[in-house]
């Protein structure tokens, strides 16, 4: 078993590797930490996330509205980020919907983050 230090500095490289920017690569490695931590499988779904990622085509929601739908599934990623970064606008919100994320484990991570 890795250490959490281990997981969120792995989980930072592979996302690094795959081409995302260091600012965002923190926020991967900070989720996947927390649910790790949780004793929820985030290592798994992170690793099926990067290898789905070269083959699907992952919708970045950079504004987040009280309704958010797509056909293409979302990155929960870039959604997870764009979220916590939006949260003093998206708290005025009696209610968000959001359809169609993949892997929403990982985006979970984010939403539990938010109320930090």
């Amino acid at each position: 078993m890795k250490s959490l230090s281990e997981i969120e500095t792995t989980s930072k490289r592979a996302g690094r590797a795959i081409g995302f920017s260091w600012g965002i690569c923190e926020e991967i490695g900070k989720s996947i930490r927390l649910l790790e931590m949780f004793g929820l499988p985030g290592i798994k779904h992170l690793n099926h996330y990067f290898h789905d990622k070269e083959k699907n085509n992952y919708e970045n929601l950079s504004l987040i509205n009280e309704s958010n739908f797509s056909s293409n599934p979302y990155c929960p990623i870039i959604l997870g980020i764009g979220f916590l970064d939006q949260l003093k606008t998206v708290e005025d919100y009696e209610k968000i919907y959001f359809s169609n994320i993949a892997y929403p484990v990982i985006f979970l991570s984010f939403l539990s983050r938010s109320s930090e």
